[in-house]
């Protein structure tokens, strides 16, 4: 897990406040009471065309073109940060989340062919000193703006011990085919 630079996010958190209605108009990741994110709301920016979901998240996630929902046309904001964190890289899914006060992502590793093929990187866009994303024994506690890096493929999980939510939007990318960094 590694801290990237700051972002100025106050236009996105602008658009989120003046457009609730976007919250959890998808709900493929959190509606199952095994899920890990079932204490989140989702806001689905960018992925596999929804035409191309028949039932199955496993499927869903296999190989594929990530393309812009029309959410991204309210929430100008998230594509303009998604393609300043991606700074030229292809760009996988883009996904904001929002954890409640006192609730939790569960621990987790991301599988199948996109978690595989795509970096992720968390752009907080509310945080504070009572929320953490942890990772192997360490807690990682973010501020809005704060870019961090991390690696899916080990078992993650995520706190919200304050009374606010904790919002993150998760930008996926990848570069000439290829994984852009090491780990």
């Amino acid at each position: 897990m590694v801290r990237e630079k700051a972002f100025d996010v106050s236009g996105l958190q602008r658009q989120l406040a003046e457009h609730p209605e976007v919250w959890n108009t998808i709900r493929m990741r959190t509606e199952h009471p095994c899920s890990p994110h079932r204490q989140v709301s989702d806001i689905w920016v960018r992925y596999n065309a929804l035409e191309n979901y028949h039932g199955n998240m496993q499927d869903f996630n296999d190989v594929h073109v990530s393309e812009w929902y029309p959410v991204a046309e309210v929430l100008t904001e998230a594509r303009r940060l998604a393609e300043c964190v991606a700074d030229g890289r292809d760009i996988g899914a883009v996904l904001i989340t929002k954890i409640p006060a006192g609730k939790q992502v569960y621990p987790h590793v991301d599988v199948g062919w996109h978690a595989r093929t795509f970096e992720k990187y968390g752009l907080q866009i509310h945080g504070n000193e009572r929320q953490a994303f942890h990772f192997e024994g360490e807690d990682l506690v973010t501020r809005d703006g704060d870019l961090f890096f991390f690696d899916n493929a080990y078992p993650h999980w995520v706190s919200n011990d304050s009374t606010s939510d904790r919002v993150t939007m998760i930008v996926c990318t990848k570069q000439n085919g290829h994984m852009a960094g090491g780990y």
